[in-house]
């Protein structure tokens, strides 16, 4: 028979092996608890750097575990690769820059599939309503060019010839931007397309484009560009030709490092900020809301801000 003493060393070994087995449980849990978003986007640069550390910044400061793939612009077919390999490592959401418009259909459609939460950022394709849990973080291009031309045609004083630099076919938001710039020139009959070239987003090309309107003497008041980098271009395609800086008044949209510099050199009259930082986070908080089955907006739009050089640039260049 056992003993009294047996008895409570075999209670004791008992309640020890629960409370090891218990901890075991948990810690085992701990890892398949962890919540992980995958980032699919181009490699950081000028115009994707700020959206890429606010993405880690805040997936990091929420606790979450998040990982980046990258992909160059219009490389569409990688970026679906990318996602239908993540898709299977079973992350709980994916947050997608685009690369390439022409790839939204196939990445929408194999996380509606997988039932993963997809979270575009800058980008998404224009359309009413996707089936799913997907949203959209962007700013409404048609209104970043609306403000560009407006500001631009009050510095006219409403009167002058206008010059537009668009097609980005890589950018979803460049047909907007150009689309609004052309609805302010429609109601404003002081103001007249004179000159339109499509450069895709390139500050070489742009540069080219001016030099040649410049070249056959077409006289041109403002150019509004889809992009500072064309609006750059422009620029320096004014100097090149000898025109002081001002004359032509030049709109960009992006409010990047360089279009900053520009316009506070006054080679560029007016940019349109577009938080990248603040998409960055609600990305991240969408995404998070989307992995519990809360609601969001499926279009959760960024503002639209206007700068000029008479404005204070602190906060748009941070």
């Amino acid at each position: 028979m056992m003993g009294r003493t047996d008895r409570a060393q075999m209670r004791s070994r008992l309640r020890r092996a629960a409370w090891a087995g218990a901890l075991a449980v948990i810690v085992c849990a701990k890892p398949a608890s962890a919540t992980t978003i995958a980032v699919l986007m181009t490699p950081p640069a000028a115009l994707t750097r700020l959206l890429h550390d606010s993405l880690k910044e805040h997936a990091v400061a929420r606790g979450i575990t998040v990982h980046f793939d990258y992909a160059p612009e219009g490389a569409g077919a990688q970026q679906i690769a990318q996602a239908r390999h993540v898709i299977a490592e079973k992350v709980d959401a994916l947050v997608v820059s685009p690369v390439d418009p022409s790839a939204w259909a196939a990445i929408i459609r194999l996380a509606q599939e997988a039932d993963v939460p997809l979270v575009a950022v800058n980008g998404a394709p224009r359309s009413a309503w996707f089936a799913g849990r997907v949203a959209f973080i962007q700013p409404d291009d048609l209104v970043a060019g609306r403000l560009q031309m407006r500001k631009l045609g009050q510095m006219l004083d409403g009167r002058g010839r206008v010059g537009i630099l668009a097609g980005c076919t890589s950018h979803p938001g460049s047909a907007p931007r150009a689309e609004g710039v052309k609805e302010v020139l429609a109601e404003s009959p002081g103001l007249r397309l004179v000159a339109e070239a499509a450069v895709d987003c390139d500050r070489s090309a742009a540069r080219a484009a001016v030099a040649d309107w410049l070249a056959r003497k077409p006289a041109i008041d403002a150019i509004a560009a889809v992009t500072d980098e064309m609006a750059i271009g422009a620029a320096e395609a004014a100097e090149a030709a000898g025109i002081p800086a001002g004359r032509i008044l030049i709109g960009g949209v992006d409010a990047t490092a360089a279009g900053m510099q520009a316009m506070q050199d006054k080679r560029l009259a007016v940019t349109i900020h577009q938080d990248a930082s603040l998409q960055g986070r609600r990305a991240i908080d969408d995404a998070l809301a989307l992995i519990r089955h809360e609601p969001v907006p499926q279009f959760d739009w960024v503002p639209s801000e206007l700068v000029t050089d008479r404005m204070s640039t602190t906060h748009f260049s941070r």
